[in-house]
């Protein structure tokens, strides 16, 4: 049984609520860390017991928490994690900046995200690929929202250099064009992949037809109102 196995399993049913497992939730949690590895049950098990046991909140911990979440590259879990922290914490640093960095990456603010993290360097520098996930859930964004892109603001969106952004193109099969402007742009050629076309099927027969006719049909008693309306009228 692996690892994360046996934490699910000693947190089945009343357990899950039981404070003597933060410790080994925390070790857990440097576990994740340290093998670039993700338990999103753990976690949020682990922020559950700082919310019934206040006195045992461990604010790095919760931070590193946030931060798994955010690169998992899940707006839920992100949303959830952030939920079950109380906004005293949130409101303060280490969970503000973090906090703050989720906000950002959730409303597609890119450019404003990589500002923010290069004012923190060290706050993310524990989490193994960082960049790397967050760069993936950009492109993602990118792939289903443009056909073409300026190709200055795609590496601003990135943060990342003209050297770099020739690798991106080749792994994503994105092609460089300039406009009637003369402006450079990237071609984004999977948008239409990530379009999928839906199938409508009409549920409405003659029966139904039928039906629904009867019930917009005037009664004698709105003929008889109507006709004396007109006639005192």
């Amino acid at each position: 049984m692996d690892r994360k196995a046996i934490i699910k399993e000693k947190l089945q049913g009343i357990e899950s609520y039981n404070p003597g497992h933060i410790p080994t939730l925390e070790e857990h949690l440097t576990w994740q860390i340290t093998n670039n590895e993700y338990d999103f049950e753990a976690n949020l098990a682990l922020l559950r017991l700082y919310q019934f046991n206040p006195e045992r909140f461990n604010a790095e911990c919760a931070k590193l928490v946030l931060l798994k979440a955010i690169v998992s590259m899940n707006h839920w879990d992100f949303t959830l994690c952030k939920y079950l922290i109380h906004l005293e914490h949130l409101s303060k640093e280490p969970l503000l900046h973090v906090v703050q960095l989720g906000f950002l990456l959730e409303t597609c603010r890119f450019t404003e995200f990589w500002m923010k993290v290069k004012e923190n360097p060290k706050l993310v520098s524990a989490i193994s690929g960082f960049r790397e996930s967050v760069c993936k859930f950009i492109v993602q964004i990118i792939s289903q929202t443009y056909q073409r892109i300026s190709k200055i603001l795609l590496m601003n969106f990135l943060d990342i250099q003209e050297n770099e952004l020739i690798q991106f193109c080749k792994k994503y099969q994105w092609s460089e064009t300039i406009d009637e402007n003369n402006a450079e742009l990237i071609l984004v050629n999977n948008h239409e992949e990530n379009i999928k076309s839906v199938k409508i099927r009409e549920r409405v027969n003659f029966d139904s037809i039928t039906s629904m006719s009867e019930a917009f049909r005037p009664s004698k008693s709105d003929f008889f109102i109507k006709t004396t309306y007109n006639v005192n009228k």
